[in-house]
């Protein structure tokens, strides 16, 4: 007998004793755990439309297109002139973004970078349940092609590098119709819709912007920049913004989960925003006052609207592997009060991302859980057909909101 037997015999030998073994204590913990957590995650739910993937662990790589549009105008007084337009373009080239996504269940952390030149990074993590979810995301990119407008004229010639944007968005939302439609499914892939549903979503978002100059632009008087010095001297705009909003999804399989396509927008109603500008200061005038001076700036009008639309497409390929493709677009934008010391300032931000994902799935399955705890799945009254005739015709309590009977 050659070793190539003698090792395979050996791994058989050990793989049927394993089989047979008894889970250890550390292990039958974290069955539990999981256990308990997923009947959690079904409680409240009619698992006819939405049910949990038969492993909780989730790994995916991910490919994406990430860009940036972004208008910064500021008009001025100028001396000769009268009153001024300047708008500054700002329009990222798409960076290859490369990246990873790892989850259990509802929550799940990622981090992607532009891989071949470092122009963009992004970080996200999510948490979510059967109703309501969080996704928090950083991105900022400094591969930025700009344009510079005053009034007709255009100026082009600004390399990468030389203006920076960092947005970043933390939101939550609320799913109406819980019972029969997953906003995760669709966004994180941590619930399987397995019947087409849709839903009233509830938003409240904190959004933060900030369009900045790079270090490398903000040089002595002596050699002043052409950029600032038309921008009235302004280095950078930075808002903080508060908004709510209504939204609606829906999620449309045409295969009992199979395939899944997913959109969704809301429309965001900012009721609270900071904004603050900074300007360059001359060593001849600041007198070692140290940093950039910075004023906040009261917005024209104290709510304005904003949004963020999705789409998703996701095909189950069996019960390890899946595959995903979704876009996003968030808005963020903000004018500026008329005052006789300060300009107009106005910022609109286009923060959009395509992204592709090859995931897996990993973890104990269902069946063998439930033999090494000796217990169902799932509990009674932790989810399946609710069994109750709705007083509310179908296509709504399918399609808006599933209220309690």
């Amino acid at each position: 007998m050659n070793r190539t037997k003698i090792y395979l015999l050996l791994f058989l030998t050990i793989s049927c004793l394993c089989s047979h073994a008894e889970p250890s204590k550390g292990l039958l913990f974290f069955y539990r755990s999981g256990n308990w957590v997923d009947n959690y995650l079904r409680r409240g739910i009619d698992t006819t439309y939405i049910d949990l993937p038969e492993h909780s662990w989730r790994l995916a790589y991910t490919n994406a297109m990430v860009g940036v549009n972004s208008n910064l105008t500021s008009t001025s007084d100028v001396a000769g002139h009268g009153t001024m337009n300047f708008s500054l373009l700002n329009k990222t080239t798409p960076s290859v973004d490369l990246g990873f996504y790892a989850a259990y269940r509802g929550f799940g952390f990622g981090y992607s970078w532009d891989a071949l030149h470092a122009y963009a990074q992004r970080l996200s993590f999510s948490l979510g349940s059967k109703f309501i979810g969080i996704d928090f995301g950083i991105h900022t990119s400094t591969n930025i092609n700009t344009s510079l407008l005053i009034g007709d004229w255009a100026l082009n010639d600004f390399s990468k590098n030389e203006i920076i944007i960092t947005n970043a968005s933390f939101n939550l939302w609320y799913a109406l119709n819980a019972a029969h439609y997953s906003h995760q499914a669709a966004v994180k892939q941590s619930y399987i819709q397995k019947k087409t549903a849709g839903s009233l979503l509830l938003h409240l978002s904190y959004l933060s912007s900030q369009v900045a100059l790079s270090d490398t632009m903000k040089v002595p008087e002596v050699d002043m920049p052409l950029l600032p010095a038309l921008m009235s001297d302004l280095t950078a705009v930075r808002t903080r913004q508060i908004a709510v909003g209504l939204g609606y999804g829906i999620n449309y399989t045409p295969n009992h989960g199979k395939v899944l396509l997913h959109a969704s927008a809301a429309a965001m109603l900012v009721t609270y925003s900071v904004n603050l500008v900074s300007f360059y200061l001359p060593d001849s005038i600041a007198n070692g006052l140290p940093g950039e001076p910075m004023y906040n700036l009261q917005p024209s009008f104290p709510v304005h609207v904003s949004g963020n639309m999705r789409a998703a497409v996701s095909w189950e390929i069996n019960k390890w592997v899946h595959l995903n493709v979704w876009a996003t677009a968030e808005n963020i934008r903000f004018r500026s009060k008329t005052t006789a010391n300060y300009n107009i300032i106005s910022l609109e931000n286009w923060d959009w991302k395509v992204q592709a994902s090859v995931g897996i799935r990993l973890g104990a399955g269902k069946d063998r859980v439930q033999r090494a705890l000796g217990v169902s799945g799932v509990k009674s009254g932790a989810g399946g057909e609710t069994g109750k005739k709705s007083r509310f015709p179908k296509w709504l309590t399918d399609f808006f909101w599933s209220p309690k009977n």
